[in-house]
Formats: structure tokens, sequence, C-alpha cells
């Protein structure tokens, strides 16, 4: 009998939920509203039905499943499956979710930050094979990031590294979410894109001041990045200076760590095109020459499967493929 793994990603609109086969094949996914099952207990419940529910529709039970990874978008402590908190949603407050699950479904359950299992997904079956020293970069609202290093997943002593997004690179910067100011994430996320473009705007930026007056009036990375493809300047200039800012952010960690590859995902990069070749321009003229020359940028691969991937790769690589514990 087929064995599977499920994959939970646990975003900020909605939690995807899917089995995973050993060949990190995701052969059977739904999907969540994050709303419906916001708070823990609505969460454990939700995600242990849509979990039942692709089980009996391959012929398997929950029970029988190796284990349930699950990715959760905050600060988690993996050894005690502790979630300290889940960003924009309350009541996530030192919650227990690993115990909770494994209470519910009666099969291992591992629990860890949503952007390292989308870099364990990206790592072993996406733009990240054959790496061992990698940097998984999510570019949306928020900039999330995970580091493999010597071909593991690293997460410091308390769980926190690979919070690229909230390294400095204006210390006079736009205020950030953090409450710092010129974080990474403040110049390259979703805020930091629409700042730039209302300014663009009120430069007479032809066709996004169109298409924004067509949606409403509201500004959005995605009508940014279909004024640019339509040969809007001004447009075109504003993933110019995104792609900039990200390449003197990026080429710090290509110099700290000498880094074979930095995989980028997430919703902005849709846009690829229009900011990547400044990106890599920039690596290579602020990074030091050999670790400059030698790193790949790349596009992630896997899609909106990529928490899903990897949340079957954090079980495998704790509890190992036959359910044996290996690791916490």
């Amino acid at each position: 009998m087929q064995k599977w793994t499920v994959g939970v990603d646990f975003g900020g609109t909605n939690v995807k939920v899917g089995l995973v086969t050993a060949t990190g094949r995701v052969a059977a996914v739904t999907q969540l509203s994050s709303t419906v099952v916001g708070r823990p207990s609505s969460f454990v419940e939700g995600d242990a039905g849509a979990i039942e529910a692709l089980a009996r529709g391959v012929g398997s039970r929950a029970t029988a499943l190796r284990g349930v990874g699950v990715g959760a978008p905050g600060c988690v402590d993996v050894s005690r499956g502790i979630v300290h908190s889940v960003v924009n949603l309350s009541g996530w407050h030192e919650v227990p979710l690993r115990r909770l699950l494994e209470r519910r479904l009666r099969c291992r359950c591992i629990v860890d930050n949503d952007v390292n299992l989308f870099t364990l997904g990206e790592w072993r079956f996406g733009a990240g094979r054959g790496a061992h020293h990698l940097l998984g970069l999510t570019l949306g609202t928020g900039v999330g990031g995970g580091l493999i290093l010597n071909g593991s997943l690293y997460r410091g002593p308390t769980g926190s590294a690979g919070e690229v997004g909230h390294t400095v690179i204006e210390r006079r910067g736009p205020r950030c979410a953090c409450g710092r100011r010129g974080c990474l994430e403040a110049l390259v996320g979703t805020a930091a894109i629409v700042r730039l473009a209302r300014r663009a705007i009120r430069h007479g930026a032809e066709p996004l001041t169109t298409l924004v007056h067509r949606a409403g009036g509201t500004v959005v990375p995605r009508l940014v990045g279909r004024a640019g493809r339509a040969g809007d300047r001004l447009a075109k200039e504003v993933w110019v200076q995104v792609g900039r800012r990200l390449g003197i952010g990026l080429a710090n960690f290509v110099n700290l760590l000498n880094l074979e590859r930095i995989v980028i995902g997430g919703g902005i990069a849709n846009n690829w095109t229009l900011f990547a070749p400044t990106l890599m321009r920039t690596i290579r003229t602020e990074a030091m020459g050999v670790p400059a020359r030698t790193v790949r940028v790349v596009r992630a691969q896997l899609g909106d499967h990529a928490g899903i991937v990897g949340g079957a790769v954090l079980v495998w690589n704790t509890i190992g493929r036959g359910g044996r514990h290996r690791q916490r």
C-alpha cells in the first residue's frame, strides 16, 4: 500500500493541505480559508478533517500516514512543537500545536516555520536541488528566509535564523512592520512596491495609471507588473529599484555565507523578468568577487506546492521515511 506523508502550508490567506508521495509528488491537495481556521482549536479540527478526507480519497486512514509536517507563519519552537505566535492572527500565543494535532490525528506531527518548509521543498525537489549552501527567499507582504548550510536546514539556537527581511539596509529608510527603519522587507515588500508605484503614478506613469483606475484605484504589485510588461517606463523603474535594493541586501548574505544558490519565490516573484536582471547585476557588483561569480540566483519551481512538499521533507528529516524517529 502507498505510504503517504502530509504537508500543511499555513498561510495568511489560506491553509493548503496535501498528500505527498516518497518522490515529492503532491498527489492530492485541498485548501481551507485562514479566516475559517484562524484560531488554534478550529485550525486543528479543520486541518484534521481535511487530512482525513484526503486519506479516505486515496483509500487510506490518517493513522496510517507516515506523518504530518506543518509550516506556520511565525516563530516556532520546533523541538517542542510550540507555535509562539502567528503573524496577523490573534489567539496564537504559545500554542502546543504538535501535541494538539497528534492527539487528534494519532500520527506523528512536526511543526516548523513556513519559509523553512518552502526552503526544504525547493532544496529537495525544486530549484535548489544539488545545493549544499542555499538561501530560500519568499517575497510578498513580508520577506522571509530559510537557510540550508552544509546540506542541512539551519535554524539557529532559538529557531529564528533566516530572518533576512529584517536586516537593516537603509538606517533612515521607511518604517518596517517590525518597528525598525530600513529593513529589507520595508524596501522590497508589497508596501514598498505600492509606495514606489504611487510615486510613479504622480509622475504620469501609463498604462499603470489606467490599470489602477480600472481596478478601483487600488495599487497592487500585480498591476505594477502588468504595466511594466506593457512598456510603462516608470513602472519598469519601480522593478529596477526593487531589484537593486534586493541585490544590495542579498550581496551581504552572499559575502557572509558564500552561498551556492538563492531560490526566490512568493507572489512578487511572478514579476521575475522585471527585477531579476538588476538583482543579479547588483549582486555581481556589490558582493565580493569569488562568491559573487559563483552564486546562482534562481526562481522557485514548485509554486504553491513548495510548502506542502517541504512539510513532507520535514517529516522525513525528523522521523525517517519509514516512520522511525531520527531527530527533533
